[in-house]
């Protein structure tokens, strides 16, 4: 069971127990949902109540309504288990694909050395010397079973 690391707690939001919550998640959408289990010092947690504000997620833990009884999570880091994200055959982590062989036209052009989660355009470093975008047409197939990412005039990116 992988535990995957999706945010930290920075502060209580009013005084109904409310957690602020910074998340750099790439799939945050999925995990701050009312009825999903979080996991903060290995501890579960129902998610009770989730609102996105202002760029963070303030969320509602076991139905806890008092600040006081939820202040000792400030500073926390929060995991969820991979396995609940239930990603479909065509989704994946961005983070899952370091290491993962990349292919242009048939030709092995480098391994995913890196990535850069910018949420506007996601890329993919390539043997530590050049991007290629997630995003657009650059990126035609990825398999997870043989870990091989597909791409097309991948080569043109290659300054």
């Amino acid at each position: 069971m992988k535990f995957l690391n999706i945010g930290k707690i920075v502060n209580t939001f009013g005084i109904k127990g409310e957690l602020k919550v910074v998340s750099r998640f790439e799939m945050a959408n999925k995990v701050f949902i009312k009825g999903n289990t979080i996991y903060i010092n290995e501890k579960p947690y129902l998610i009770t109540n989730a609102r996105f504000h202002h760029y963070n997620y303030l969320i509602e833990l076991n139905n806890i309504k008092d600040i006081n009884e939820i202040e000792f999570l400030i500073g926390e880091n929060i995991y969820f288990k991979e396995e609940d994200l239930q990603l479909k055959d065509n989704e994946y982590l961005i983070s899952e694909l370091i290491n993962y062989e990349v292919i242009d036209n048939n030709e092995l052009i480098g391994k995913v050395t890196d990535y850069d989660d910018n949420k506007i355009n996601p890329l993919i470093k390539i043997n530590n010397k050049y991007y290629i975008p997630i995003k657009g047409d650059f990126i035609t197939k990825v398999d997870k079973n043989k870990h091989i990412i597909y791409v097309k005039n991948g080569k043109g990116l290659i300054l």
